[in-house]
């Protein structure tokens, strides 16, 4: 696709952190080829609500996330939401530089997750890359330099793209709940989410 590289190098502008540690979706180096074909699926039993304290939160376009509670959420701006396609931010309440960030990017109909996958294998910037399939939602898992990343799409064409950082041992337990709390607003099973994000 003419504009990936474009819109992923926004998306890791747009996250801004820095670190090094080892990938939250690992596999085992002594699986399969067989098993490595498979695609992992994550459902919501498998979410580790004592990993943080924190709150659902409803983004507009359908989708819902489980971010860390004490987490400041930060001002949009006009610009950034047009020139990144930033739609939610939020950042750690100490000087960790601990942050996430939500982007929403039209990237056509004819696009799918094999697609996005075979993308990010031919750019050295992104590695540990897996599709995975979280609560019925297909999406594209990876790592960045400094960030943890997941990748999803709606029927409409656009691309959502979850950055969360640093790198670190503790935040990949946090990166790893986050992403499997990915969940379709109209099916949650806990009702209304406590917030909405625009």
């Amino acid at each position: 696709m003419k504009n990936w590289k474009k819109i992923m190098a926004m998306v890791c502008a747009a996250a801004m952190i820095g670190g090094v540690s080892a990938p939250v979706w690992a596999t085992d180096d002594t699986e399969t080829a067989t098993e490595a074909a498979e695609v992992t699926e994550y459902t919501y039993d498998m979410l580790e609500k004592e990993a943080y304290e924190g709150t659902w939160l409803s983004f507009e376009p359908g989708f819902d996330l489980y971010v860390p509670s004490d987490w400041e959420v930060l001002e949009v701006s006009e610009e950034d939401q047009k020139e990144h396609g930033l739609m939610f931010q939020a950042k750690a309440p100490d000087d960790s530089g601990d942050n996430m960030v939500v982007t929403a990017t039209d990237i056509g109909k004819d696009y799918d997750t094999d697609k996005m996958k075979t993308e990010l294998e031919t750019e050295e910037t992104y590695t540990d890359i897996e599709k995975v399939i979280i609560n019925g939602i297909e999406a594209v898992v990876f790592n960045t330099d400094v960030t943890y990343g997941l990748a999803f799409l709606d029927d409409d064409g656009i691309m959502y793209n979850v950055q969360m950082g640093e790198l670190s041992d503790e935040n990949a337990e946090i990166a790893q709940n986050l992403f499997i709390s990915l969940r379709v607003t109209e099916t949650t099973d806990d009702g209304a989410a406590e917030e909405t994000a625009e």
